[in-house]
């Protein structure tokens, strides 16, 4: 490689490489692999030192509070428009050529691990369903679509559906204890499960005190008494090899059981299905248990509706599958405060005779106008986020941002962000934001489920509340804040931002998630009227 060569790749990488010279640039590379090979050389090198990953050009994506995300900063290159997406461009296509390098030898799995940390997972099996559950210890009780890691659970009542990521389900009744050993393996010591075995998950193994089960499909039952600790197998279907401690191992197929107290084995006459909750029945007292809950739901809404201080009351309730129609529901009735869906299709809701609205694409929205100015505001929602792809993901955004017009969304780290706008006082051609955050909400453990969100702003002490799943989570007055001014909403738009009009651009916020229920209140409500509103609506 001669002197013009190495020139372009100095120029290059510190930057000051014409547009001319850069074109030259990649003909060389094209044709010669010396020259692909040496910067491929200086690339990693440069990256390796800065201990970074990847290019981003500025976007910076969301990073859950436990992924190291990094971003590579050319500081000197920024000064020319066109070299951000050059530089991009060339650095992809090269990394791509060929194997990472570190000072001419190949990089070891070591080295690249210094640089880049893969967001792991170590959890063992999904809670799928929970009915009626007491859990029983320090920690926060476990939600239907917790992720559950190695560990113990004490379940005084009710009953919890665990599927490992072996394939197995356990369906765990209550008062009782299990130990989560690993996807494969678990152990009872006290109460009911009943176990069910795909062929993929063949080989999960159950320990009793005193003995060890392998099951090899496909379900079987066992009971723990904690008091003696004696422990009974009953097998449904298919087969399982018992191994009791200190003794050979028992084969017991469908019909078959086994009672294990201390050092006594002994076969049982016959097995009690009916004495372990089975998932059929389980799933029966959940569609039951849905149904009260949606009708409780149902009484609450019609009570609300006639709050007077209701601007907006959207239940979200389809005529057909073709509805393009968000009725308001609050009264006196005011079809002129009716949303327009534009995109977004309808779903189902909290319950499965509860419909919601999903919005996936960047045009998917709810179009509203509300009339009028207000001293005060409550936002009320339930939302299922199944993702944070935006900078600011939204909940209800005025068209524009004008004096006295709020904004609520969710920012990309996680945190609820209610925002408003106001003139400045000592410069009339500018504006004030008053932007407060929540601490983080969502979270890669908790995406994918409802939760219900509520903000309140009041225009005379500037005070915003901010709430999720019936607690307050942030109280704040903003320093920008100026009392008495109005606020007002005018056409503005549910999980989404901005109506294109000719000359005129809006950042994409598209909400990715659904929305199953939004109340607009021309009043801060109190913290004890927002629990309410969580309580008549929550799905366990």
């Amino acid at each position: 490689m001669n002197e013009v060569s190495r020139k372009l790749i100095a120029d290059w990488m510190d930057g000051s490489i014409t547009k001319d010279d850069f074109v030259v640039l990649e003909e060389l590379l094209i044709r010669d692999p010396a020259m692909r090979k040496r910067l491929r050389q200086e690339v990693n090198l440069d990256l390796f030192l800065r201990e970074q990953a990847s290019v981003t050009c500025g976007l910076k994506a969301w990073a859950p509070e436990d992924t190291e995300t990094k971003i590579v900063s050319f500081p000197t290159l920024w000064g020319n428009q066109w070299l951000p997406w050059a530089i991009a461009a060339s650095v992809a296509l090269l990394l791509s050529m060929g194997t990472f390098f570190w000072g001419g030898k190949r990089a070891t799995k070591q080295e690249i691990a210094k640089v880049i940390k893969e967001e792991t997972n170590l959890g063992c099996a999904i809670l799928t369903s929970v009915v009626n559950a007491e859990w029983v210890g320090d920690t926060p009780p476990a939600r239907t679509g917790d992720t559950l890691s190695a560990g113990t659970l004490k379940l005084a009542c009710g009953y919890a559906q665990i599927e490992f990521f072996s394939g197995a389900t356990l369906l765990l009744e209550g008062d009782a204890e299990l130990e989560i050993i690993s996807p494969w393996e678990a152990i009872c010591h006290s109460g009911k499960a009943r176990v069910r075995v795909p062929p993929p998950a063949r080989g999960f193994q159950l320990h009793a005190p005193g003995m060890r089960l392998v099951d090899l499909g496909t379900e079987f039952g066992v009971q723990v008494n904690p008091e003696d600790l004696s422990s009974e197998v009953h097998v449904f279907e298919g087969e399982v090899v018992a191994h009791p401690d200190n003794k050979e191992q028992i084969s017991l197929k469908g019909g078959h059981g086994l009672l294990k107290n201390g050092m006594t084995t002994s076969l049982l006459s016959s097995v009690r299905p009916n004495d372990f909750m089975g998932m059929e029945k389980l799933d029966g007292i959940n569609t039951a248990r849905a149904d009260a809950r949606y009708d409780t739901w149902c009484q609450w809404k019609d009570n609300a509706r006639n709050d007077p201080r209701l601007v907006a009351f959207f239940p979200f309730h389809r005529n057909a599958n073709w509805e393009r129609i968000v009725n308001n529901a609050a009264l006196p009735k005011n079809d002129d405060r009716n949303g327009g869906i534009v995109g977004a299709r309808w779903t189902e809701g909290r319950w499965p005779m509860k419909d919601a609205l999903e919005f996936k694409r960047p045009g998917d929205r709810v179009r509203i106008r509300l009339d009028g100015s207000y001293e005060g505001l409550t936002f009320s929602t339930w939302v299922k986020v199944d993702g944070l792809d935006r900078k600011y993901n939204a909940l209800i955004l005025t068209d524009g941002y004008d004096p006295g017009e709020p904004h609520w969304q969710i920012y990309e780290d996680g945190r609820l962000m209610f925002s408003i706008m106001y003139p400045d006082i000592n410069n009339p051609n500018k504006k004030i934001n008053q932007i407060y955050y929540s601490p983080i909400v969502f979270n890669r453990s908790n995406i994918g489920r409802w939760h219900h969100l509520a903000a309140t702003y009041d225009n005379c002490s500037g005070e915003v509340v901010q709430y999720a799943d019936g607690k307050e989570i942030s109280r704040e007055i903003s320093p920008l804040y100026q009392p008495g001014r109005q606020i007002s909403y005018g056409a503005c738009e549910l999980g989404n931002w901005g109506l294109p009009t000719q000359g005129q651009e809006f950042p994409v916020r598209n909400l990715n998630g659904c929305l199953d229920e939004f109340a607009i209140y021309s009043a801060a409500m109190a913290s004890a009227e927002i629990r309410k509103i969580y309580e008549a609506g929550k799905t366990e």
